[in-house]
């Protein structure tokens, strides 16, 4: 039996009571590599205090671009608690949390989040700045034809100014409604949808 830190114990039951509450049976322990492609091990909840005092281990050369050889060692994908999600509108008892992968116990330079965190660190040491950030969503509904071309998925969408039209809108109500609701879920604070510029164009 290993000793646990105080910090890793906490974590762990951080992010046991998290699961527990949530429902969880699977946790989606994520991170993204320098292209930006999600890589991810789907963890059972009876191995949740594991994840969060150990990580979960990936081959880092396998992951793709992350900096690493086959000669290096293995990531361990340490979650960070404060990110647990539960998602479950993509799967019943799923939830996703976002690690930072480290190496032989440190952050490992290469991983996105780890930059981020470093520059972050950065601009509150040197300008005494803290950045915000957030999301405006935009995307086109299209569907694949029978030959293979894409057409909008509503066929009615055909106004040469269909930005805020209310028909376009509600004729695509249901769809819309499942994407607030799911933003929501994710506490995201949803509080409009609108018909874009284009034709299909969605925010």
């Amino acid at each position: 039996m290993t000793a646990t830190s105080p910090v890793a114990s906490t974590e762990a039951a951080d992010l046991a009571t998290l699961a527990e509450k949530a429902g969880t049976t699977f946790i989606l322990a994520l991170f993204v590599d320098l292209d930006g492609k999600p890589c991810a091990k789907l963890v059972p909840v009876e191995a949740v205090d594991e994840l969060a005092t150990n990580g979960v281990g990936f081959a880092g050369y396998a992951v793709g671009s992350i900096g690493q050889e086959p000669r290096d060692p293995d990531l361990m994908a340490m979650p960070d608690p404060a990110s647990f999600t539960p998602v479950p509108f993509v799967k019943e008892g799923l939830a996703i949390v976002h690690c930072d992968p480290h190496v032989e116990g440190k952050p490992w330079p290469f991983a996105p989040r780890v930059i981020l965190r470093t520059m972050l660190s950065r601009l509150a040491e040197t300008q005494g700045l803290e950045a915000y950030v957030g999301a405006e969503v935009e995307y086109f509904l299209l569907r694949r034809e029978v030959d293979g071309s894409l057409v909008t998925a509503d066929p009615g969408d055909r106004s040469a100014r269909p930005c805020y039209d209310a028909r376009g809108v509600t004729r695509m109500y249901e769809h819309l409604a499942a994407v607030s609701r799911a933003m929501n879920e994710l506490g995201w604070g949803n509080y409009a949808n609108d018909h874009e510029d284009g034709n299909g164009q969605f925010e």
